[in-house]
């Protein structure tokens, strides 16, 4: 890879981007490579062979390691092959990928933390019980607010702004289908998220304060590059406010919208995706339909993110039932 232009933004994805076989491309570099022994050195097994099978990749915990460890090798690689990006930012369980790749958190910490998060999540309401589904269409927002609003107080609510045609929601799996009737009603799209807890809201409150203790024993540091929170999508290098929105991640929506425009907002005038397909860029390009988009699937794949066909995509609606 040459001539990496400046004024990069380095967005990381969630879990919706795990693939089997995604960390294997990285291992060609040797940036990448050490991430993968360094994480396998944690968790007591090799990983590489682990999150290549497709099986193993319904398990909540290897898909959300998998992103997780993908995410950093990428970014590693990325830096070592003399990209070096104006800002960082990361959806979901992408964010602490995000934290590692600037350098706020080490990375061991935080694969033992997210090994444990996972766990904690089964925990919370069974997919079959609540879970997530994404409202797509214009005027997402708009719709997902008034159903929200306009069903009785519960657990249902919005768990991520993730552009202007795309709000997820969380809930119960009684008030996702009310939900669904009064989004059909307004003529637009509800997806169900297959297999994802109900993140990104009150149902998880209790898993957030499991894992208070934990989260509290991080080791931060001044990142070296601003990283945007997914709670308030305000790009900063302040380990105290990056640590506060992190301790609200479980139970906050994502501001990804919001920190779509950030990324703009804090110079850059290119992204970069890493991850085995696009989840984000396409995104980003409901925000900014001009920005270059690029997608990095191993050392040395940089390739443009096309225009997305159909319009509406990104990360909710694929892989989900309608």
């Amino acid at each position: 890879m040459t001539a990496l232009a400046p004024g990069a933004a380095v967005v990381l994805p969630g879990e919706d981007s795990a693939r089997p076989h995604a960390l294997d491309a990285w291992l060609g570099d040797e940036a990448a490579r050490d991430v993968v022994a360094e994480a396998s050195d944690v968790l007591g097994r090799d990983v590489v062979p682990w999150w290549g099978d497709p099986l193993n990749l319904c398990d909540p915990v290897a898909a959300h390691l998998t992103t997780l460890v993908t995410g950093v090798a990428g970014a590693r690689s990325l830096a070592a092959a003399g990209l070096r990006p104006v800002v960082v930012a990361g959806h979901g369980v992408g964010e602490y990928a995000a934290l590692v790749a600037a350098g706020a958190l080490p990375l061991d910490q935080v694969v033992a933390f997210v090994d444990w998060r996972a766990e904690a999540l089964a925990h919370a309401p069974r997919p079959s019980c609540a879970g997530m589904a994404a409202v797509v269409g214009p005027g997402a927002a708009e719709v997902a607010r008034s159903v929200v609003t306009g069903l009785p107080a519960g657990g249902l609510s919005i768990a991520s702004l993730d552009g202007p045609a795309q709000v997820v929601l969380s809930g119960s799996r009684e008030e996702l289908e009310q939900a669904r009737t009064a989004v059909t009603a307004a003529g637009l799209d509800m997806v169900r998220l297959r297999g994802r807890a109900a993140c990104h809201g009150p149902l998880m409150q209790s898993v957030a304060d499991h894992l208070a203790a934990p989260l509290a024993d991080l080791d931060w540091s001044v990142p070296d590059v601003p990283v945007v929170p997914n709670a308030d999508g305000r790009p900063t290098r302040d380990p105290d406010h990056l640590a506060r929105c992190l301790r609200a991640h479980l139970t906050s929506p994502v501001q990804w919208e919001t920190t779509s425009r950030a990324l703009v907002g804090a110079g850059a005038t290119w992204v970069v995706e890493v991850g085995p397909v696009p989840t984000l860029g396409p995104l980003i390009r409901q925000v900014h339909p001009d920005l270059p988009l690029h997608l990095a699937t191993a050392p040395g794949a940089l390739t443009p993110i096309a225009l997305p066909e159909p319009e509406l995509t990104g990360p909710a609606p694929t892989g989900g039932e309608r």
